[in-house]
């Protein structure tokens, strides 16, 4: 049974006195009860707070029942509404009826009736939730499953993000280029009460500070040149959902302080705007970097640092996880054999190879390993020849002379041979070689100025 302490329910009515005796009513029968006396007011109400019931007067000044109805079904799909009004006719009961409306109540209200309304108005909410739950933990079990090892730390890493996904602090998804930051914020998506609505990645690497603050934002009408009529901002846009900010170690001083500002207090405002937009979404943020090595630069915010790194989930890159080779390579198999009707397996010799090898791309660049043996191989399994001839002879795999990892450098400088080596590979094609990295034309760009402010010259 429904415990009524609970539930939630949001009162609407233009007329005082129907407010102050239906709320009263209601809270002496245990429900928390919120009021509006206008449309609009229950509009900035719903998206701020979360409602069980919405009880609304059909007409009113301002915006009426049905939009206050479109409105909370939209932000809360299982939320029922009971729409009251005194201009009761049989049309206007079977349009609200099936427009979504729980029930049609005339005035003046029987409060007998509206309280056995209420009770199966919130039972069936509560039904609705609980099969939205159980799809969910079906949903998680499929995705975390998708998140493939059995090391250790990859264990713990999965308990982590089960525990933390039903949380609504701030998490900092970190690892190399190609672990699966991505991944690891889909399957907290999925595992969040939030999973009913949207997951949006956000690459921070790849916009520019201009567009970035648009796209976030969204913009007024005639916010400057060329923007047209009114856009809602990606922010905006996944209201009620998740949003993950990938490469956030990419972003501009100035952008860090508008997203700043957005954590403490959860409103934006839209580019050419004045009025502060209330927002609820869960922010993730994934990044390759050391931003704590960042802060100390100046290059990252220690403010914004300490919001976002409320919690840090760290993937260990695959050279640290080799035990987990063969889950991977099986799964690669199936992801890539089955779609062309071909089941390949793979010998025992080539694993041990695959297992000798370093992978600065990480699980990406053993994806991208096994989709091209497969490729090339024209027997039922894979053999050392079908891999790549050059994991035979380091245990890093640097095509055309690309140089192997140096371990008396730093990070950043064998980041910075890397990308150089690999851009001589490709002839300074950037489109090539943005893609042999894993990463984005726009970041290898700007990765590119990067070294050429440091003096470096880049070909």
């Amino acid at each position: 049974m429904t415990d009524i302490s609970n539930i939630a329910i949001l009162l609407v009515d233009d007329e005082v006195i129907n407010v102050q005796n239906v709320g009263l009513f209601l809270e002496r029968q245990g429900f928390q009860v919120t009021t509006a006396l206008s449309g609009n007011e229950a509009m900035d109400l719903l998206s701020q707070s979360h409602f069980d019931l919405v009880i609304t007067d059909l007409k009113m000044g301002d915006v009426g029942g049905v939009q206050v109805m479109k409105a909370a079904k939209e932000l809360h799909p299982e939320i029922e509404v009971i729409i009251v009004t005194g201009y009761a006719t049989v049309n206007s009961a079977v349009d609200a009826m099936a427009q979504g409306a729980f029930y049609y109540l005339p005035k003046p209200i029987k409060l007998k009736e509206l309280h056995t309304l209420v009770l199966r108005a919130t039972e069936k909410t509560m039904l609705l939730r609980e099969i939205r739950r159980l799809k969910q933990r079906i949903k998680a079990q499929q995705g975390t499953t998708q998140f493939i090892g059995q090391n250790p730390a990859i264990l713990e890493l999965k308990d982590s993000i089960a525990h933390f996904a039903q949380l609504e602090c701030n998490i900092l998804i970190s690892g190399e280029t190609g672990t699966g930051k991505e991944l690891v914020a889909r399957t907290m998506y999925e595992l969040s009460p939030r999973a009913d609505k949207r997951f949006l990645p956000i690459n921070c690497g790849a916009m520019t500070e201009d567009l970035m603050a648009n796209e976030l934002f969204g913009h007024e009408k005639d916010a400057y040149t060329d923007a047209g009529g009114l856009r809602n901002g990606l922010l905006e846009s996944a209201n009620g959902g998740v949003v993950l900010l990938d490469e956030i170690g990419e972003m501009p001083l100035t952008m860090q302080v508008k997203l700043l500002r957005v954590l403490q207090e959860k409103k934006i405002i839209r580019v050419g705007g004045t009025k502060e937009i209330p927002i609820d979404v869960r922010l993730l943020a994934a990044t390759n970097r050391d931003l704590k090595e960042e802060v100390q630069k100046g290059t990252f915010r220690q403010d914004l640092y300490y919001r976002l790194n409320v919690v840090n989930l760290h993937i260990p890159p695959l050279r640290d996880r080799k035990d987990d080779i063969p889950l991977l390579v099986n799964y690669f198999l199936a992801k890539y054999s089955l779609p062309n009707g071909r089941s390949k397996s793979i010998s025992h010799e080539a694993i041990q190879r695959l297992q000798d090898y370093d992978y600065p791309g990480n699980a990406r660049e053993l994806e991208n390993i096994i989709e091209r043996s497969l490729a090339l191989c024209d027997s039922t399994e894979i053999q050392t020849q079908h891999l790549p001839s050059d994991l035979s002879h380091s245990r890093h795999y640097h095509p055309q002379g690309l140089q192997p990892v140096n371990p008396s450098k730093s990070l950043e400088e064998n980041e910075c041979e890397y990308i150089l080596s690999v851009l001589k590979s490709v002839d300074g094609n950037r489109t090539k070689a943005a893609k042999i990295i894993g990463i984005d034309r726009v970041s290898l760009w700007r990765k590119i100025k990067k070294y050429e402010k440091n003096g470096i010259e880049v070909e």
